[in-house]
């Protein structure tokens, strides 16, 4: 025997309108905004110019970007919504005989960002999208020493270019992504 049957749910029914994610991703435009690049000099290694500086060693930590973001889908391809990114670059210098920490240097780097995505794949269980984020960006300077405290505050431009994203799952999802911007060349987390 055999039957068939119309589909009588709208998109609206039958895939999620209101989409919250958490996502971590690599730090690495934001290393380069900031001037933390890796230096082809060891971090124990010397230079001419630190002959007259204090027997001193750096240890170098960072986070990796993390993100929370809202979207709302207005139509089956089209969802705005907004993102608000962290990472964090802590640049920590200690005595070389004592071990005693002689200063800290710490640049937070915070995005909010208006947000569109355009789905090009809407099933079930599985939406392949690409999507734009352009906003402000504030990257906060620290130093913290005993004999010169400093801060300083820097302002620009953060985006975010996904050229192509998949989640998987319907009201909880797994998702990646891949692109250029404040929020890494790979991101992944869950919604």
């Amino acid at each position: 025997s055999l039957s068939a049957q119309e589909d009588t749910l709208s998109w609206k029914q039958q895939l999620q309108r209101h989409d919250i994610q958490i996502g971590i991703g690599d730090p690495s435009l934001p290393a380069l905004a900031t001037g933390h690049v890796i230096s082809l000099r060891p971090l124990y290694g010397r230079s001419a110019a630190d002959w007259f500086s204090p027997d001193s060693y750096k240890g170098i930590y960072w986070t990796p970007n993390i993100s929370v973001g809202y979207k709302y889908r207005l139509a089956k391809w089209f969802w705005l919504g907004a993102t608000i990114s962290y990472t964090g670059f802590y640049d920590v210098s200690y005595d070389r005989v004592t071990n005693e920490k002689l200063s800290t240097q710490c640049d937070h780097i915070i995005t909010i960002m208006p947000s569109v995505r355009f789905s090009w794949l809407n099933k079930k269980y599985v939406t392949l999208y690409s999507g734009l984020s352009v906003g402000y960006a504030l990257d906060i300077y620290q130093r913290k020493s005993a004999t010169d405290p400093y801060i300083d505050y820097g302002h620009g431009i953060g985006f975010q270019l996904t050229a192509v994203g998949v989640h998987v799952g319907r009201k909880w999802y797994g998702f990646t992504e891949i692109g250029f911007g404040f929020q890494g060349f790979i991101q992944a987390g869950f919604g």
